[in-house]
């Protein structure tokens, strides 16, 4: 029985670090296509707001890895490729990229300290 439960949690486990990978590789493709994007002055209108509608791409990038960063899914192995994406992402717009980010980091640890505080009930 704990043979079967050994298992079946490895196979779980195994299916999220593939999930995790599988977040990096498209968080990767979206920045490479956004940076495309922009050297073909693509996506660079504004909203009504006056903001580059590529920058709305951005943020979402930023809430995937901040996710990912905020509750440590990111092993020690796939650092370096995490930073590289946060360098492209930065090169792509520095500003737009540190907002979001930042922004999206502290979002992420409010939801994990919400989580963790309903687990106490």
């Amino acid at each position: 029985m704990n043979e079967l439960i050994l298992t079946e949690d490895f196979h779980i486990r195994a299916s999220e670090r593939n999930a995790h990978k599988v977040a990096l590789a498209k968080a990767e493709g979206e920045l490479l296509s956004i940076a495309a994007l922009r050297r073909l002055d693509l996506n660079t209108g504004t909203d009504e707001d006056g903001f580059p509608y590529y920058v709305w791409d951005m943020a979402s990038v930023a809430r995937e890895l901040a996710e990912l960063y905020v509750r440590k899914l990111i092993p020690g192995s796939w650092e370096a490729f995490f930073n590289d994406l946060c360098r492209m992402a930065e090169g792509i717009d520095k500003e737009a990229w540190t907002y979001f980010y930042k922004s999206a980091v502290k979002d992420e640890e409010a939801f994990l300290s919400m989580e963790r505080s309903d687990a106490d009930f």
